[in-house]
């Protein structure tokens, strides 16, 4: 299952999406946090970030991580502590140590 950013903007009634460059535009610095969520089966944006936050009100960035052992985030976001320390959907577990006996 594939992580997508979702942005937690400032003043979401003041901004223009994402500029020709690919950040946000209009105020210079409208992102509050880039939060995770889990993408669908078809790629959808899922309703619930990582953290549990609703994502209805959020805006789906165009970044996608470059692999498995790489940051979801963008460097030039804050992102949400919660989500960043969250296991990544589908990721397999370590698997448990023996008991001790």
């Amino acid at each position: 299952m594939d992580i997508l950013v979702v942005l937690e903007l400032d003043h979401p009634a003041n901004v223009r999406l994402l500029g020709p460059d690919r950040r946000p535009a209009d105020p210079p610095d409208p992102v509050r946090q880039a939060h995770a969520a889990a993408a669908d089966a078809a790629g959808a944006c899922g309703s619930v970030t990582l953290c549990g936050r609703d994502t209805a009100d959020m805006t789906v960035a165009p970044h996608r991580s470059t692999g498995p052992d790489q940051p979801w985030w963008p460097p030039h976001w804050h992102p949400c502590s919660i989500c960043r320390a969250a296991p990544r959907p589908g990721a397999t577990a370590a698997p448990a140590a023996p008991a001790a006996g």
